[in-house]
């Protein structure tokens, strides 16, 4: 397996990719090349996945429909109706498809927090070995991340699924996406009543995966997958220089007026990045791009790695186009007091080289499970 280009537009690709990687399960390869091949607008995107999803959900192919659902809603403003819909129709047929076509045992927990709850998912096979609490990143709900994660409850691991601040049903009770996410893992191993256990974070998750490490040392292994370890340089990364270093120098001035003012121009002149924008206001409950990369900066591993003294694992793409590769290296070379560290940069030789190793995403799950066996055996 590797990493195709099927869309010319990279945005597109990634996110086709995303369900490709999955293969059969998730997807019906030649009918979602025929119809998302060629497109090059964000209703041209939604019209597409909309069409073959209600085709798959009519078939009783809930998987497919579901993962279909989750493509028609992903570009879509918070402030579009059928966002709404494309979500809920999304989630719906992800519950069909694990009660009827994948026939998965698992529990549905709300966890207490902030006034509110925190959506888990929780698989508990016979005879588990250990615990492993996994968490999705930046705008993430955890049934996608299923079928991934169903192979290590094969492996015999009980797995906890949560949404944090800002994913899935957290943001349909407005709680925001926020840099302490300790508190939201925390408040799970609570609920649970778990003492030790390993985290895995996938995407932005890599992020929060470590942060909890850090200051909950029930958590004694972590995996992020893939690392990040500053999300204003990802969330800057998006934009070609010279527009990137003045977004960061207006930021690192506090020049609101000038940073408001850019990304302004930039929204009217690119749908890719006034949608990234729209995103990321509507995800961290921020009211203006100032304040959108303030609540950013804060997630931030700067002054955290000395802290991680658990077992860590690094995963990075070579080719990631979302975050830095030199973030690898980076926590690669901060991190100083871990009982052990174990990195992985995967390459394009070896398929591996995109975020979260999309194109072949079960080197990074033997990679997850080797590590797990090594750290459960001790």
């Amino acid at each position: 397996m590797s990493y195709e280009i099927i869309n010319s537009i990279p945005q597109f690709n990634f996110q086709i990719n995303r369900i490709l990687t999955y293969g059969n399960l998730a997807c019906c390869r030649e009918e979602v090349i025929s119809h998302v091949a060629q497109v090059k607008t964000f209703e041209e995107w939604h019209t597409a996945w909309q069409k073959i999803a209600a085709k798959s959900e009519q078939e009783r192919h809930y998987l497919h429909a579901a993962y279909y659902y989750r493509m028609a809603e992903f570009f879509l403003k918070s402030d579009m109706p059928e966002k709404n819909i494309a979500y809920k129709k999304c989630v719906e047929n992800f519950y069909k498809a694990f009660d009827f076509e994948l026939h998965l045992k698992y529990e549905k927990h709300r966890v207490p927090f902030m006034g509110k709850a925190l959506h888990c998912l929780k698989f508990s096979p016979p005879n588990a070995i250990g615990t492993v609490l996994v968490c999705g990143g930046y705008d993430s709900f955890i049934e996608e991340f299923v079928l991934q994660v169903s192979e290590f409850v094969k492996q015999r691991y009980e797995i906890i699924l949560f949404e944090g601040p800002g994913q899935g049903k957290s943001l349909q009770e407005n709680l925001y996406f926020s840099y302490d996410f300790e508190k939201a893992a925390s408040a799970v191993l609570d609920y649970f009543g778990i003492r030790r256990c390993a985290m895995v974070g996938i995407s932005w998750g890599g992020y929060f995966a470590l942060r909890s490490a850090a200051y909950d040392k029930r958590i004694t292994a972590a995996a992020a997958y893939d690392v990040m370890d500053n999300g204003l340089e990802v969330m800057t990364n998006i934009f070609p220089e010279p527009i990137r270093s003045a977004i960061r120098l207006s930021h690192k001035y506090h020049w609101q007026g000038v940073l408001n003012k850019l990304v302004s121009i930039i929204r009217k002149k690119s749908i890719l990045a006034d949608w990234a924008i729209s995103q990321g206001l509507h995800i961290t409950g921020t009211k203006t791009p100032y304040e959108f990369f303030q609540s950013i900066s804060f997630h931030n591993l700067a002054l955290t790695t000395e802290l991680l003294t658990q077992d860590i694992l690094l995963l990075a793409g070579a080719e990631d186009h979302y975050i830095p590769r030199n973030q690898f290296y980076r926590l690669k070379s901060s991190i100083h007091n871990a009982k052990s560290l174990t990195c992985r940069l995967f390459t394009k030789a070896e398929g591996g080289e995109q975020h979260c190793q999309i194109g072949n995403h079960q080197l990074a799950i033997n990679a997850i499970s080797d590590w797990l066996a090594c750290y459960f055996v001790q």
